[in-house]
């Protein structure tokens, strides 16, 4: 038997996000004598992220279709041919849109073993509009998903939310991995300045609604009292940007906050904080904790969505009630005064990390999973 022929489908290898990094790191990990990794998108300029992903073995199938209201049937249609033409074994689509068209192109098709990914949850969508597209097109997918092979979801609390709808036997939850080469990269660079070890605070992620940072900022009015030479540092960028540099402002806490703005390592961030903090109103299964936990940070995140999958409360952090200012400050405030509380709940997290959600378990759980289908599948046929 020749190799396993594996085809994922998404949007588009234009702009670097989550996903694209963990399909490198599934071409960085995966065994390339089984397996046959490819990724076919509507769109595709060429860049450096997709050199890499084909130099670590992978392959870029581009349609070439812009994205258009009115190419949704071309979308479709090239899709179904592709499949035709290419014979993979199996396919795995990504994110809603992509899941609805691609699992019925592969279907019809005949391609043996299709597989539907989700990795954030219903109703997170940037503006009211794509909500509601949102929305309207999940009960389509719901009945399309039931058609597959396995509906692979990062998280139980995204499980549950398509629980509903879903055949229980077609879950599975596959966590993501973080991003060793980052880790590496970041550890083997010089820590840049000395800072008072145990104030450094931090978040990392993209400064909109729904990370509530203003959260964390009203925490800061605290700590700052008790520890006038804290730090707070923000990294990331996005719309509420302007309104959080504002509210430093307008709380007397500016020149205790900084905004980094974009970094593509994170960990090179992470690695300048001794607490790290993700104030969040909603979550699916937020890689940053598990990056924070990989460079041995204590963690304090809200308890909601999938955060308490991954921090394991007063073992490798703390949970917290969400929008609770107090208790985040609360929580701050214990880890600066007690160091070697902050340490062992680092060192718990960072061996968590790499025993749970090392990239090479990621790649061999899903390896697993498409040799256990593929296997069903041609003992059927």
């Amino acid at each position: 038997m020749g190799r396993i022929k594996v085809v994922h489908v998404y949007k588009s290898f234009n702009v670097y996000n989550g996903l694209i990094e963990i399909l490198n790191i599934l071409a960085h990990n995966m065994d390339h004598t089984k397996y046959e990794l490819g990724i076919c998108v509507y769109e595709y300029n060429e860049n450096d992220f997709g050199k890499k992903f084909q130099e670590l073995g992978g392959k870029i199938y581009n349609l070439n279709i812009p994205s258009r209201v009115y190419n949704k049937h071309q979308e479709f249609l090239s899709l179904y041919r592709f499949f035709k033409e290419e014979k993979p074994d199996i396919v795995q689509t990504h994110v809603l849109k992509a899941n609805l068209y691609g699992t019925i192109a592969a279907r019809l098709a005949r391609v043996p073993v299709v597989i539907a990914t989700e990795m954030t949850l219903k109703d997170i969508a940037s503006s009211k509009f794509s909500r509601l597209r949102d929305r309207l097109i999940q009960p389509f997918v719901s009945v399309i998903v039931n058609k597959c092979d396995r509906f692979v979801v990062t998280s139980n609390f995204i499980q549950k939310e398509w629980s509903g709808s879903i055949k229980k036997n077609r879950f599975e939850v596959v966590y993501p991995p973080f991003n060793l080469e980052k880790y590496d990269s970041a550890i083997r660079t010089p820590q840049s300045g000395f800072r008072t070890i145990g104030k450094r605070i931090g978040f990392v992620g993209r400064l909109s609604e729904e990370k509530s940072v203003s959260t964390l900022l009203n925490a800061v009015v605290t700590v700052k009292k008790m520890h006038p030479d804290m730090e707070l540092k923000i990294v990331g960028t996005g719309p509420m940007e302007g309104l959080l540099k504002k509210q430093c402002e307008v709380l007397k806490i500016a020149k205790n906050v900084k905004f980094e703005g974009y970094r593509a390592n994170s960990f090179e961030s992470l690695k300048e904080m001794d607490i790290f903090v993700l104030p969040s109103r909603t979550e699916g299964c937020p890689i940053v904790i598990l990056e924070a936990m990989a460079m041995g940070l204590p963690v304090i995140a809200t308890n909601v969505g999938g955060n308490p999958e991954l921090v394991i409360n007063n073992e490798t952090g703390f949970l917290i009630p969400y929008d609770d200012a107090e208790k985040m400050a609360e929580k701050i405030l214990l880890l600066i005064a007690d160091k070697e509380f902050a340490r062992h709940l680092g060192q718990n997290g960072r061996r968590r990390a790499f025993a749970e959600f090392h990239p090479s378990s990621f790649t061999h759980k899903l390896q697993d999973l498409y040799n256990q289908i593929y296997r069903e599948k041609m003992s059927e046929s």
